[in-house]
């Protein structure tokens, strides 16, 4: 036993300063992979709070695109309904006008002279921007343009 003691005696400090600095790398060892794995784990949540913010994102966008969808879809069968009506409308005012032609032509007064009724339908130009990049858009010729079956009853009925 006094042989450990004389032996820790005479070496015990320079075996404490290599257990302190072996045990000191260990440790800044220890706290570098503890602080990489704290950063990946770091760096996973941010992706995943990323990739949550994208997802609500497209969601809200998603629903935004499906409400302008439906309100184009509404707006286009609005204008569809009101260019039918006044398609009925400018039929009545034509045959009306007839018929008043008619029955002064029968009572020998002279004819009256109606203003001109606008053009219909209306032509729908595109923005210019819209113009420039699709020239596919150019109107058909008018030979060409089929009629609807409204018009073409509209034209039978008055000839």
């Amino acid at each position: 036993m006094s042989f450990l003691a004389a032996f820790w005696h005479e070496w015990g400090d320079p075996i404490q300063w290599a257990f302190g600095a072996v045990g000191g790398w260990a440790g800044a060892v220890g706290q570098y992979r503890l602080r990489s794995q704290s950063n990946r784990l770091t760096a996973g949540d941010q992706a995943l709070r990323l990739l949550d913010t994208a997802q609500k994102r497209e969601s809200v966008l998603s629903a935004s695109y499906e409400r302008v969808v439906l309100l184009e879809a509404a707006a286009r069968a609005h204008a569809i309904a009101s260019a039918e009506t006044l398609q009925t409308v400018y039929e009545q005012a034509i045959g009306a006008r007839l018929q008043v032609h008619a029955l002064e032509a029968v009572a020998g007064h002279s004819l009256t002279e109606f203003p001109p009724l606008p053009p219909f339908p209306v032509a729908v130009v595109p923005p210019q921007s819209e113009l420039a990049d699709a020239p596919a858009l150019a109107a058909p010729d008018a030979g060409t343009a089929p009629l609807n079956s409204k018009t073409e009853k509209a034209g039978a009925s008055h000839d």
